[in-house]
């Protein structure tokens, strides 16, 4: 998290998010030892001053300055190297992911513009961050209806709702008249505070004036707080009553993290990976000696329901399985819950059909290989080959690695739409292919060869 003016993000310190607010390419700047004194006192300074864990701040300033009186960084000039040598130590000391700093005389102005009283260089800076977080959508990066009707939502990073409000609220009412919604933040890494707001108040049903009490952040070195309630309105549809899962692996960190501990404490959502990284801290970004950039944690966030945060803990799934399986997980639990409430034939053939896929990529079947090559040959323009213990189907086009369902039955590796059953006669001989289409229609080929 970070507090530029008004504007807080959750932040994990090493990831992609900050290349993407860092600005352009900088002159490398050569540093003698007094400037490197100057800029650990100023470092020091603020974690003294303000850093979150309170009893530990003078023993990290006075670790830098060990650190600097026996020699650590002498054989350092260049300003990007020691800024990494004094992140390494500072995280390595606190153990805490969110302490960064950077040489970048550019993203130096661009955070002094955001502080500043002048209109016009807030307008700018902000103008400068939008168009940074627009080139790859605001973090949205997928938003799709997979077979069954459940939304599913790939969400990058969670970007400023100042500028990136309109794209959310599209892809929630993209998402509204889904019959359950998964929202995938893993490799996650936050974002901005107000976004997780946003987000929550489509799904979480007020109960106060409206309202629910979403986060608390208290600002420890003077106990300021800052509470996140969800939105009264919103536009658009609501999902109060909709299923909604959500994945998380070892890089969930931070505002991802806050959206993810929202929804497990208010009992919203299913959470579906593995452990989140644990990166609770918020905080304030800073300029040092004009030409350097420090995040310092300076805030915890405090669940309203829970009475705690997640810092070094991290949040548990309620299911624990691998981050990369997550979504075929939580994808096949959603449609295990709505097959059943399907009104109609077609809906539930649909269904069914992606759970077998579902069901195949989680629990893969193995086939014996002396079936496998009785399978291959050809089908009149369709053929079926066998190469290196797998089936793999062709007709005019490219080729298709087949994937088990039942002994007989294959999917298309990213083909969804079709599948293909090979038929037997009562002797145990192959004579024919059946093409099956997903919206249930069937052509047949017979053997040829």
């Amino acid at each position: 998290m970070c507090n530029n003016r008004k504007n807080k993000y959750f932040l994990f310190a090493v990831f992609f998010f900050i290349a993407q607010i860092a600005g352009g390419e900088t002159k490398e700047m050569k540093l003698d030892s007094k400037a490197k004194k100057a800029v650990i006192e100023s470092v020091n300074g603020l974690i003294v001053e303000r850093y979150v864990i309170r009893d530990i701040a003078q023993q990290l300033a006075e670790h830098l300055n060990e650190r600097f009186k026996n020699g650590a960084y002498d054989k350092i000039d260049n300003a990007s190297q020691f800024a990494n040598a004094l992140w390494a130590d500072l995280r390595e000391s606190s153990n805490d992911n969110h302490f960064y700093i950077e040489y970048n005389p550019e993203r130096a102005k661009l955070v002094t513009a955001e502080k500043s009283q002048s209109p016009e260089e807030i307008e700018k800076a902000n103008k400068a961050m939008a168009e940074k977080e627009r080139l790859t959508n605001f973090g949205f990066k997928k938003v799709v209806i997979l077979k069954g009707n459940i939304g599913y939502l790939d969400l990058d990073f969670f970007s400023n709702p100042d500028y990136a409000g309109a794209t959310a609220v599209a892809a929630m009412n993209f998402l509204a008249n889904s019959d359950a919604v998964i929202i995938d933040l893993r490799d996650t890494p936050g974002g901005e505070p107000t976004m997780v707001q946003l987000l929550s108040s489509y799904f979480v049903r007020g109960r106060e004036h409206g309202r629910t009490h979403l986060n608390t952040l208290e600002q420890v070195y003077d106990g300021k707080v800052e509470q996140y309630w969800t939105i009264p309105y919103v536009p658009g549809k609501r999902m109060y009553d909709t299923d909604l899962y959500i994945l998380t692996d070892g890089y969930t960190g931070s505002g991802a993290e806050e959206f993810t501990n929202n929804m497990k404490a208010l009992d919203r959502a299913m959470i579906i990976g593995e452990t989140t990284i644990g990166s609770g801290h918020n905080v304030d970004i800073e300029v040092i000696q004009e030409s350097f950039v420090i995040h310092l944690p300076v805030r915890r966030p405090i669940n309203p329901i829970t009475g705690t945060g997640w810092e070094r803990t991290g949040i548990e799934p309620h299911i624990s399985i691998p981050g990369k399986q997550a979504l075929d997980k939580a994808y096949l639990m959603a449609l295990d819950k709505i097959i059943g409430e399907a009104p109609h034939a077609d809906q539930k053939f649909r269904i069914n059909w992606a759970i077998d896929g579902v069901r195949a990529r989680l629990d893969p079947l193995t086939i014996d290989e002396v079936l496998l090559k009785k399978y291959a040959g050809q089908y009149g323009e369709r053929k079926i080959i066998y190469e290196n213990s797998t089936l793999f189907y062709q007709r005019t086009g490219p080729k298709y690695r087949l994937i088990p369902l039942k002994e007989n039955l294959f999917a298309l590796e990213d083909l969804d739409y079709f599948r293909i059953e090979i038929t037997t006669d009562k002797k145990g001989n192959v004579t024919e292919l059946v093409g099956i289409y997903d919206n249930g229609r069937k052509d047949i080929s017979k053997r040829t060869k």
